[in-house]
C-alpha cells in the first residue's frame, strides 16, 4: 500500500537549507536532495502557517478551503484531498497539525497546534524556569513600544517566553511552585548532596545532570496523571545562584480521546526561545530534537504498522530560530552586524541539523512504498518597517477608531477581521454585516479609495519613497491568486519586503522596527533577499520520486500550495477532480 509522510516545518527556506547542505552540515537532507525531487512553493496571502498548511493538505484554493484561524472546513462538503480520502476508505493521521483542518470521520488528530491567545486546553502546566535571580532576570527587561503580528490584540512575533519565576531558599533548599493552568499548584524542592542537585518532586526524588535534561516523572494533578522533567541550568548553592528549568507538562487525555503509544509523553513547546542571547539554548535544541524524533516515531508506526495512508505534522523550531536570528545575520536587516552575524547564524544552522537528524531516521526506517514530503509554509525574510494598518485607514477617514484602537463598527466603513490573516480588508455593508453602515451604492466608491489609500503609503528611506504596500485588489481581481467565495474579503492586500503588521505605542502608522527580528506573514509571498526569501520548500523522496531533479523556480514557474495534496492524491490513486492544485508530474518519474 502507498503511503505518504508530510514532515511539516514551520518556515524552512529553500536558500538556508541549500547553503547548510552544502557546507556539509545536513547529510541526510542532502541525500533527499541527490536521490529525490525538490522545489519552492509560492504561499498564498497571507504567507503564514494557519492559511498555507491547510491548502497544502486540503488541495483547495484559500476561497474554498480555509474559513478562518481554528475554523476547520467540512470536507465532505468542499470534497477536498481529506474528503476524498475519506469517500475512498483511507486514513489520514494529522499529528500536532493546525486546528484549521478537520481529521474527522476515520481519520485521526492528537495534539492540534493551537494558533489561538487563549490557553492550550492539553497544556496542564506551561513550561517555565525557576531561578534565585528572579529580579535580576525579570526587572530589567526594556519595555517595547511595539507590538508586531495579527491580529493587533495579540500580537505573537517576537516569540518571547516570559517563562521565570521565583526559586526561594527554605532551611531544607530551594523551592519553587508549579502553577498549573485549572488552578493546581504542585511543590517542588531542590537541594545540594555533595555538590550535585537533588529534586523532590512529592515522594520522588531524583539527580539532576547539569545540561542534560531529567528523565520523567510521573505524578497526579487535579485528577490526572501526568509528566514532567527538569533541566538544571545554575547550581551554586554556596552562592545562593540556581536555576532550573521545568518542561510542559500536557494532558493526554485531551490531545487525543486515544493517545498515541508513546512511552515519553508529547509537548508543543519549550522554555527557552531559540536564540543565542538565551543561557541555556542546549535545552531547548534537546526538546525539539526529542519532539522532532517522537513525530517521527509516530510517522513511522502509524504508516508503516496501522494502515494510514497519509501521516503530517508541523514542526515549529526552525521558524522561530529565523523570528529570533535572521534579523541579525542577513545583510538587508537595518540590525545587521558583520561582526555578530556569525553566532546568529550558527544557532539557524544547528536548528536545521535537528530536522537533518529527523530526515535520516525516517529515511532509514520507512520502507519502499511510502514517500517522504519534507515540506513548509513559507519563508522569512527581516523586518524593517512597522505598519498600523488601522491608524493608517483611520487617517484616510475609512475607519473611526475606539479607546482600545479597534474600529468603531458603528462608524467605521471598513475593517479587517481578526480570524483572517490581516490582509483582507472587509467593507461594512448594510445587509450583510450586522453593523453595516455603507449602502450598496457607496460600496464601489469606498472600495476605491481604499485602494487608492494602500497604494499611497510610503515611507522614505535614504531619500527615497518605499511602498509600504506592494498589491492590493478587488476581490473580483484576486481570483488569480486563490481568492474568491464567501469568506474572501473584499480588498487582499500585501505588504512589501521588510514591512511588517504591528501597533506602536507612539501612535505611527509606519515606523522603523526597534528591535532586530524577521517574519513572513504580511509581507509579499515573494519577498527576497540574498540570504532567504518568503518561498515554501518541498523535498520528495522515495517511491516512484525523480531523483536529482530540482525544478527552478525562475525559469519555470514555481509550484502553488495547492499542487502537494494533489500529488498525494495522484499517488494514493484518488481522482483530482475536487482539488485546485495540479499533479507535480516534473517531480515523479515517468509511469512505466
Amino acid at each position: 500500500m502507498r503511503k505518504v509522510i508530510v514532515f511539516g516545518v514551520d518556515g524552512l527556506s529553500m536558500p538556508l537549507l541549500q547553503r547548510y547542505a552544502q557546507e556539509g552540515h545536513l547529510p541526510a537532507i542532502s541525500r533527499m536532495l541527490e536521490g529525490g525531487a525538490a522545489t519552492e512553493l509560492l504561499p498564498f496571502i497571507s504567507a503564514w502557517g494557519d492559511i498555507n498548511w491547510v491548502t497544502f493538505l486540503a488541495g483547495q484554493a484559500v476561497g474554498t478551503s480555509w474559513t478562518g484561524q481554528g475554523m476547520p472546513p467540512d470536507n465532505q462538503q468542499t470534497r477536498n484531498l481529506l474528503g476524498q480520502m475519506s469517500n475512498h476508505d483511507l486514513r489520514a493521521a494529522l499529528v500536532h497539525f493546525p486546528e484549521s483542518v478537520a481529521a474527522d470521520r476515520e481519520h485521526y488528530s492528537f495534539a492540534p497546534y493551537w494558533g489561538r491567545s487563549a490557553p492550550w486546553p492539553g497544556e496542564l502546566f506551561k513550561p517555565m524556569g525557576y531561578t534565585t535571580r528572579y529580579e535580576a532576570r525579570t526587572g530589567n527587561k526594556q519595555v517595547k513600544k511595539q507590538k508586531l503580528g495579527w491580529p493587533p490584540t495579540a500580537a505573537l512575533a517576537y516569540h518571547d517566553k516570559g517563562a521565570w519565576q521565583p526559586l526561594t531558599q527554605r532551611e531544607d533548599g530551594w523551592q519553587f511552585t508549579m502553577q498549573g493552568n485549572h488552578g493546581e499548584n504542585v511543590t517542588v524542592t531542590v537541594i545540594g548532596q555533595q555538590g550535585k542537585p537533588l529534586l523532590r518532586l512529592r515522594e520522588q526524588t531524583i539527580e539532576l545532570t547539569p545540561g542534560r535534561w531529567s528523565r520523567w516523572l510521573t505524578f497526579e494533578t487535579g485528577g490526572k496523571t501526568a509528566q514532567v522533567r527538569f533541566f538544571p541550568g545554575v547550581f551554586n548553592p554556596e552562592n545562593n545562584d540556581i536555576e532550573i528549568l521545568q518542561s510542559q507538562v500536557t494532558d493526554r487525555q485531551r490531545l487525543s480521546p486515544q493517545p498515541e503509544e508513546h512511552a515519553t509523553p508529547f509537548y508543543s513547546r519549550w522554555v527557552v526561545k531559540a536564540s543565542p542571547e538565551e543561557d541555556y539554548l542546549q535545552a531547548t535544541l534537546q526538546e525539539a530534537e526529542e519532539q522532532s524524533l517522537w513525530l517521527a516515531e509516530s510517522a513511522l508506526s502509524l504508516t508503516q504498522h496501522k494502515n494510514f495512508s497519509l501521516w503530517a505534522t508541523v514542526h515549529r523550531l526552525i521558524d522561530e530560530s529565523h523570528h529570533n536570528c535572521l534579523g541579525q545575520c542577513d545583510p538587508a536587516s537595518p540590525f545587521y552586524s558583520p561582526t555578530q552575524a556569525a553566532k546568529y547564524d550558527d544557532v539557524m544552522r544547528q536548528c536545521y541539523q535537528v530536522l537533518d537528524r529527523t530526515m535520516a531516521k525516517l529515511m532509514q526506517e520507512m520502507d519502499d512504498d511510502t514517500v517522504l514530503m519534507l515540506a513548509s509554509d513559507h519563508g522569512a525574510v527581516p523586518n524593517s518597517y512597522m505598519c498600523d494598518i488601522y491608524r493608517y485607514l483611520a487617517r484616510h477617514q475609512l475607519v473611526v477608531l475606539n479607546d482600545q484602537g479597534q474600529p468603531d463598527m458603528s462608524r467605521s466603513q471598513v475593517y479587517l477581521k481578526d480570524e483572517r490573516g490581516g490582509l483582507e480588508i472587509f467593507v461594512n455593508l448594510v445587509g450583510r454585516e450586522a453593523t453595516g453602515i455603507v449602502s450598496q451604492q457607496e460600496y464601489d466608491a469606498v472600495c476605491a479609495r481604499t485602494l487608492l489609500a494602500l497604494g499611497s503609503w510610503q515611507v522614505q528611506e535614504d531619500g527615497v519613497a518605499r511602498n509600504a504596500v506592494s498589491l492590493a485588489l478587488l476581490k473580483s481581481d484576486a481570483v488569480g491568486i486563490g481568492f474568491w467565495g464567501p469568506c474572501a474579503g473584499d480588498v487582499i492586500f500585501a505588504y512589501n519586503a521588510g514591512f511588517v503588521w504591528g501597533v506602536s505605542q507612539d501612535g505611527e502608522d509606519i515606523c522603523p522596527v526597534e528591535v532586530p527580528g524577521a517574519n513572513h506573514g504580511p509581507q509579499k509571498p515573494t519577498a527576497a533577499t540574498t540570504l532567504s526569501n518568503n518561498y515554501g520548500a518541498l523535498l520528495m523522496y522515495g517511491a516512484d520520486v525523480r531523483p536529482g531533479y530540482y525544478r527552478d523556480r525562475e525559469r519555470l514557474g514555481p509550484w502553488n500550495m495547492t499542487d502537494p495534496a494533489a500529488t498525494i492524491a495522484h499517488l494514493l490513486g484518488l481522482p483530482l477532480d475536487t482539488l485546485d492544485g495540479r499533479v507535480m508530474h516534473d517531480m515523479l518519474l515517468p509511469k512505466r
